[in-house]
């Protein structure tokens, strides 16, 4: 809205019943002024009484008061000032008039009422889902959602059932891929990942940390657990363990993780664990020494492509 427009076009009105009052304008010139300023209420609003009819009278009153103060203020400037001129009424009624249609033009009542609606609705909403939140803050926890639903246990049962009938200490990787990979469609991804990383820390078994393995090296699970850091804790039960032979399985899947999804390099240790853990096996396992180097070599490369190209 131009306010300085409106401000003018408020002024000019006001203006018309003290110029003719200074031009020498009767006192019952008071009716027509007043009948202006009514039109103004009637036009300037969207609805100009929404109480009802019964502040008509009111409304009119106050302004046959406003029009006689302010063609008497003209009567007062054309004594003070000796103002000799004399007009008729028209010209003065038509500047009114003028001025309240400058002013509907500015104004446009309609448009301000709707976005007045429209602000109110919004603010409406929005205090109803400030409420709803609250509301959902104060639940208790939902724990299906953070634990296995029955036909995600069910599923888990089975495959659990599965892998105890291989070896313990050399399972096939292409056996237990078979088993847990199709796993990834019954169960989702923080309850799988998290249920296979337990079982490992629990039964201690390298075909629980090779299955565990798999699961976090999986593309499209790392994928939806970023940030989690699923083959970083896979690496520690694998280094707690000396599970050299699972430490072989972790460096190869890690790098065709991140030949895929470079981004998952936050996931896995952090660079300063694996050269630390190189250096403590380098003595007995110099080529797995070297792999860790050269991955952490590899995570740090990363970070610094992803880092030059944001």
């Amino acid at each position: 809205m131009n306010r300085w427009g409106l401000g003018l076009s408020g002024a000019l009105f006001y203006a018309a019943p003290i110029g003719a009052g200074a031009t020498g304008a009767s006192y019952f010139a008071v009716l027509p002024f007043a009948g202006l300023f009514l039109l103004w209420v009637l036009i300037m609003r969207v609805e100009p009484f929404r109480e009802g009819l019964v502040m008509l009278v009111p409304t009119l009153m106050v302004h046959l008061a406003l029009a006689s103060l302010c063609i008497g203020f003209g009567h007062m400037l054309r004594a003070l000032l000796g103002i000799e001129a004399t007009t008729g009424l028209l010209p003065w009624l038509v500047m009114g008039l003028g001025a309240l249609a400058l002013g509907r033009v500015i104004w446009q009542p309609r448009k301000e009422a709707e976005a007045e609606a429209f602000a109110e609705a919004a603010l409406k909403k929005l205090n109803e889902f400030a409420d709803e939140a609250e509301e959902i803050l104060d639940r208790e926890p939902d724990l299906p959602l953070s634990h296995p639903t029955g036909a995600e246990a069910a599923a888990l049962a089975v495959a659990y059932g599965a892998i105890d009938a291989m070896p313990a200490d050399a399972p096939e990787e292409a056996a237990l891929s078979a088993v847990v990979m199709p796993l990834e469609a019954e169960v989702r991804a923080p309850i799988l990942l998290e249920a296979f990383l337990n079982r490992a820390e629990r039964t201690g078994t390298r075909r629980d940390r090779h299955a565990a393995l798999l699961l976090a090296a999986d593309g499209g699970l790392a994928w939806r657990q970023l940030g989690e850091g699923r083959m970083a804790q896979a690496f520690d039960q694998i280094v707690a363990s000396a599970d050299t032979v699972t430490l072989a399985h972790f460096l190869r899947l890690a790098n065709t993780l991140l030949d895929g999804f470079p981004t998952t390099r936050n996931d896995l240790p952090e660079v300063s664990r694996l050269l630390d853990i190189a250096a403590q096996i380098e003595p007995g396992h110099p080529e797995l020494s070297d792999a860790l180097v050269h991955l952490a070599n590899r995570i740090e490369d990363i970070d610094r492509d992803l880092n030059t190209n944001d």
